[in-house]
């Protein structure tokens, strides 16, 4: 079977976007969102992509860090589904590093990943900074 169709999950998000301020081209800052399942079903979650080379993404559940996802996913990561018990959680870490490519002021860039909530079958975030 498809992943989409291995059961349905409800996914809650404590927010979609996150702003990081005012920082240099040469500093690192990372948000944090919180992801719950909702349901009595395992919510699964993958497909997690950055539009950006310099937007990384880190998912952690029941304390085991993925390592960053970035614009290709590729390596052991290419295949990886999550899996949120019911009633679990996990966290999505957003780190944006500039310097990976150098730009100045207002920034926002996207972090997208798919999940099995009939409701939220694709989920973006963003992260918005000021490069000074």
């Amino acid at each position: 079977p498809k992943r989409e169709t291995l059961g349905q999950a409800t996914v809650i998000l404590d927010k979609t976007t996150a702003d990081l301020g005012s920082m240099k081209v040469s500093d690192e800052k990372a948000a944090i969102f919180t992801l719950t399942n909702t349901s009595d079903a395992t919510l699964r979650i993958w497909g997690i992509t950055t539009s950006c080379n310099c937007t990384f993404a880190n998912v952690i559940i029941d304390g085991t860090k993925t390592g960053e996802f970035s614009m290709h996913a590729g390596g052991p990561l290419k295949n990886w589904i999550g899996e949120v018990p019911p009633k679990g959680e996990a966290t999505l870490d957003v780190i944006y590093r500039p310097s990976v490519m150098p730009v100045q002021g207002p920034v926002s860039r996207n972090v997208t990943f798919a999940t099995n909530d009939p409701k939220n079958p694709e989920v973006t975030i963003t992260v918005n900074a000021n490069v000074e």
